[in-house]
């Protein structure tokens, strides 16, 4: 299970879902940049309009850090010219990045060391989760680490039924404790969680 599968469980389990309302206007003059106004831009929706014409994806560049989207015209008949109309339209997240929860998968991959999980999981340098033996991890062993990260993030509000148990949030159970039981469910049956029911 690749880490961008592993994000979109996470994100059903938070409830932070794509949002496809992100639109900004502006009008060119001479800065060829333009910062968008939603912070968590899901860069493969971004489509960028010249004067109501689409420019195709050559034309220009988005910059994740920055949060900007520059023009550079680089195809032949491709210019702009001060006055221009730009809009750019573009789906967002209301909570997270996807920076960000690749970050909170890495910590808490620590947790499955620390419970004494049967795998050794790591995040490479292309931030996709292996094992020491260079193996993915199964889809139930991403759907735990997805739940695990999810409980991270947002304790009291997560609430999982699957045929093999129900996880609900609990006010007598602190963060770490609900992680260390998920985990000591898993490692003790080594269950399938093929399928995860997300409850509203």
């Amino acid at each position: 299970m690749t880490t961008a599968s592993i994000i979109e469980i996470i994100r059903g389990l938070i409830k932070d879902l794509l949002n496809s309302a992100g639109r900004d206007s502006f009008q060119y003059e001479s800065d060829n940049s333009f910062k968008l106004s939603e912070p968590r831009v899901s860069a493969s929706s971004i489509i960028v309009y010249q004067n109501g014409t689409e420019l195709p994806t050559s034309e220009w560049n988005y910059n994740a850090d920055t949060n900007k989207v520059t023009l550079t015209m680089s195809g032949s008949g491709y210019s702009l010219t001060s006055g221009d109309d730009i809009l750019i339209t573009y789906d967002y997240f209301n909570k997270y990045s996807d920076t960000e929860l690749t970050s909170y998968i890495k910590a808490n991959l620590v947790r499955f060391t620390q419970y004494k999980y049967k795998k050794l999981f790591y995040m490479n340098s292309s931030d996709e989760i292996v094992t020491l033996n260079g193996e993915n991890p199964t889809e139930s062993e991403g759907n735990i680490i997805a739940l695990v990260t999810a409980i991270d993030i947002d304790p009291q509000n997560i609430k999982i039924q699957t045929k093999d148990f129900t996880i609900s949030p609990s006010e007598f159970n602190s963060k770490s404790e609900q992680i260390k039981n998920v985990i000591s469910i898993f490692n003790k049956a080594y269950m399938s969680l093929d399928f995860l029911e997300i409850e509203a």
